[in-house]
């Protein structure tokens, strides 16, 4: 367990409706996708959720963040325990945790300028006393994520900097470089690790991908079926992973297959005239 710990959640259960079950009159029956979760994440740590797909991650993210209802449970983030929350108790909170979705087209407004989206939480928080000093800011905070002051009057394509607008406590990253070919990834996740670096937050990274986690979290939360099978620190679940389906994962990383014979094939070639 951390040794400061930001968020912490105990027995976490989630049902969420059926919608392929629904029936032709009545509500859809409910579907249990968290099965009693337990996670702690420390102060300025970065953690990894992995999984298959429909392993819950996703769902647990949302749930952390009380994006989704409990049926079960409790968080308690910074000292409260958000599970007994109303929705305009936790308005001031979310200045402190933000999520930053796969899909930033379906998360942010479309109509919306980005300066005009990231101007928003200045306002709506009372960061900024009015609209130009929120553009202003805008503008700065697209200079520290590397995307230029001059992106504020083009539409959404990226959500960290609107994450990162009020300085959180805490991020969530919900499969964020999933489909973006190799270079881009590795801009992201550079530029992830720098703006932990610099301001303290606290990182959860979600993806499928074990060798995106290993290369930027310290710790390793494995799911399958809405539940939590192993959890460690990365470097130790890498070397000696306890659970079969963490096995499993590892031997889905894809890894290059050397010729040993290689080499010396292209120094005959070289040397053929």
């Amino acid at each position: 367990m951390p040794e400061e710990v930001l968020l912490e959640a105990r027995g976490l259960r989630v049902a969420l409706p059926d919608r392929g079950s629904k029936r032709v009159f009545g509500r859809p029956p409910l579907i249990e996708i968290l099965k009693g979760i337990d996670l702690s994440i420390g102060a300025g740590e970065t953690v990894g959720l992995v999984g298959e797909s429909g392993s819950g991650k996703s769902t647990l993210a949302r749930a952390l963040l009380r994006l989704y209802p409990l049926s079960a449970g409790k968080i308690v983030f910074e000292g409260r325990d958000l599970s007994t929350l109303e929705e305009s108790e936790l308005r001031p909170l979310r200045a402190r945790m933000q999520i930053v979705f796969q899909d930033s087209q379906s998360a942010l407004n479309p109509r919306l300028t980005i300066g005009s989206a990231l101007a928003e939480p200045f306002l709506s928080y009372g960061r900024a006393s009015g609209s130009r000093e929120a553009l202003r800011l805008a503008g700065g905070l697209l200079e520290r994520v590397g995307l230029g002051a001059g992106m504020s009057g083009r539409y959404p394509h990226q959500g960290i900097a609107r994450a990162m607008a009020l300085q959180p406590a805490l991020v969530v990253a919900d499969e964020i470089v999933s489909g973006l070919d190799v270079s881009v990834q590795a801009q992201v996740l550079d530029l992830l690790r720098t703006l932990r670096a610099e301001t303290g937050m606290a990182l959860v990274l979600i993806s499928h991908d074990l060798s995106v986690v290993r290369a930027l979290c310290e710790r390793v939360v494995i799911m399958q079926h809405g539940l939590v099978v192993e959890a460690g620190v990365s470097e130790t679940v890498f070397k000696d992973p306890q659970h079969p389906y963490t096995r499993k994962l590892l031997r889905a990383i894809p890894l290059p297959e050397v010729d040993s014979e290689w080499i010396d094939s292209v120094d005959i070639e070289e040397a053929t005239p």
